[in-house]
């Protein structure tokens, strides 16, 4: 009886290591970690891309790595990429504690399955009939939205003739008008102090989700780093406040269009927001770990310019009162709670990507004087005059930007998929569960595809015959079915900006140029230039 039960008890554990072992080798190559916290201990903090690409000149276009209580499945090749996000069963999100465990889900960037497939339909509808598609008859409408946006930060360059300007902040703050419009049907009067509240609070939470990757994959950890910990607590209570905020212009365009919230489509935490002031006001209150006593002020809605447009916030709004009026079923995915993650994700995507990327591309220009005055010379021959730019008639401008965008990759690592069943990719199996990573930074850098990678050279995106190219290996967008809804946006900014200034302005550089290690960027959410200030002479 013993010997059977021990020969039993091998049989079983030598089938269940068995079983172990093939799996393993059915998984990507990949190097070795340690227990519990796998890899994390040797990926660089600052510049987590490149530990991610060293490995990936190592173990090939495909490997797998673990990251803390999560198994990581790493992408170099474009060709893989777009075969896995093509696919259904990488259409999901990783399952990280920042985007799970304080998004819930909710949004459009960390949502999934239904709710992520409905908001996804909504969105892209709604951009299009805006005029993001390049065929639209609103497209004239979208232009000038983009070009009022433009010409105030011509205004307050006008402003400070010959004086060094932090064009950056200056191209944030205008842009972000351009975005508030388009997402909420508001825009904020010149130097509004809640303007800024709120873009402080934004940008601090950007870098904090960025650089505190360590509680994504190991969440414990937040009981016992004292960083850690004030980090979540900056990042849930800038969450509440910028929601707060958002409930507070829903409640005006609520007022605005005569609608009032559907029963069920309440948010509890919200309902004694306007009951903090006699006048209905807002508090504001600015979190920092950096600070030791909070401020506060007050915040008044109709302070807000109404613009004229269709906006995301109206279009939300009434197809929740068409779902709930009419009982559909899926009138739980147009909640007011759905409305405040998506309209941080709209604007958030909408305005840091953007301004980011314009911001890389100054400094480019400013760096490679040649290069912008090639640029300048083929807008000032396309559009000597004021009128609707289509980027289509600027490849040498598209070329600068693409390339800005390739040797400096706004999101080095991608946005992360998540896998929602056992699937075989490039000959490997990605188990459920696992974490996708689309390594932008080193498909843009490869030598093999890109000559000179680390030189900043537009002309390897123009063809002979002088048209824009766009070879396989560029995916600033990402690719497949969770694809940036708002590439087209980005791109009309993008030219309607650039264009418009370099026809008044010659930018370059009011201090010593950055160094080698500055160039790196600084990783958040997004990899950001270094500050700088900049010249804008006349022409």
């Amino acid at each position: 009886m013993d010997f059977f039960f021990v020969w039993l008890c091998t049989f079983v554990v030598g089938f269940w290591i068995s079983k172990k072992i093939k799996e393993w080798w059915s998984l990507p190559p990949g190097p070795w970690g340690l227990p519990v916290v796998g890899y994390l201990p040797f990926i660089d903090r600052n510049h987590p891309h490149l530990t991610l690409t060293k490995l990936s000149r190592q173990f090939g276009p495909i490997y797998g790595i673990g990251m803390g209580s999560i198994y990581a499945v790493v992408l170099s090749d474009h060709k893989l990429i777009r075969e896995a996000f093509a696919k259904d069963a990488f259409s999901g999100r990783a399952p990280l504690f920042l985007t799970h465990g304080i998004m819930h889900g909710n949004g459009i960037i960390c949502a999934e399955g239904p709710l992520w497939k409905d908001q996804r339909k909504l969105v892209t509808t709604w951009l299009k009939s805006y005029g993001m598609s390049k065929h639209s008859a609103s497209r004239e409408k979208l232009e000038k939205r983009i070009a009022s946006g433009v010409y105030e930060l011509l205004e307050n360059v006008e402003k400070s003739p010959g004086s060094p300007l932090d064009l950056t902040h200056m191209l944030s703050n205008s842009l972000g008008n351009v975005v508030n419009e388009i997402v909420f049907g508001f825009k904020f009067p010149p130097e509004d102090k809640t303007w800024h509240w709120l873009r402080q609070i934004q940008e601090e939470g950007c870098h904090e989700m960025g650089v505190s990757g360590v509680v994504n994959f190991l969440p414990f950890m937040r009981f016992f780093s004292s960083s850690i910990r004030k980090t979540m607590e900056t990042l849930v209570r800038g969450q509440a406040q910028t929601h707060r905020f958002y409930a507070s212009i829903i409640a005006r365009r609520r007022k605005m269009l005569g609608l009032v919230t559907p029963p069920g489509a309440e948010y509890p935490p919200h309902a004694d927001l306007h009951n903090e002031h006699p006048d209905g006001h807002i508090k504001c209150v600015t979190y920092s770990k950096h600070v030791e006593q909070a401020e506060e002020h007050f915040f008044n809605p109709e302070t807000l310019i109404a613009t004229e447009g269709d906006c995301i916030l109206d279009s939300f709004l009434e197809e929740q009162k068409k779902r709930f009026d009419s009982g559909d079923s899926s009138a739980v995915f147009v909640r007011d709670e759905q409305l405040l993650y998506l309209s941080a994700d709209m604007f958030g995507a909408g305005l840091d990507t953007t301004s980011v990327t314009l911001a890389w591309f100054l400094l480019y220009m400013a760096l490679y004087p040649e290069e912008q005055e090639r640029v300048r010379t083929e807008i000032l021959n396309v559009y000597p005059e004021e009128e609707q730019v289509d980027s289509s008639r600027l490849p040498l401008l598209m070329a600068a930007i693409c390339e800005t965008q390739r040797i400096r990759s706004i999101v080095p690592v991608g946005i992360p998929h998540g896998c929602l069943q056992d699937t075989m990719l490039g000959g490997y199996k990605v188990p459920k569960g696992a974490m996708v990573i689309p390594l932008q930074w080193a498909m843009h850098m490869d030598s093999e595809a890109w000559k000179d990678p680390e030189e900043f050279k537009p002309s390897r995106f123009i063809s002979d015959d002088g048209s824009l190219l766009k070879p396989q290996e560029f995916i600033p967008f990402q690719t497949g079915k969770r694809m940036c809804p708002g590439d087209e946006l980005s791109r009309m900014i993008s030219c309607g900006l650039v264009a418009r200034l370099f026809r008044r302005r010659k930018i370059r550089i009011a201090s010593d140029p950055p160094s080698e290690e500055d160039m790196k960027g600084k990783v958040g959410l997004t990899l950001t230039p270094p500050p700088v200030l900049f010249y804008c002479d006349p022409l």
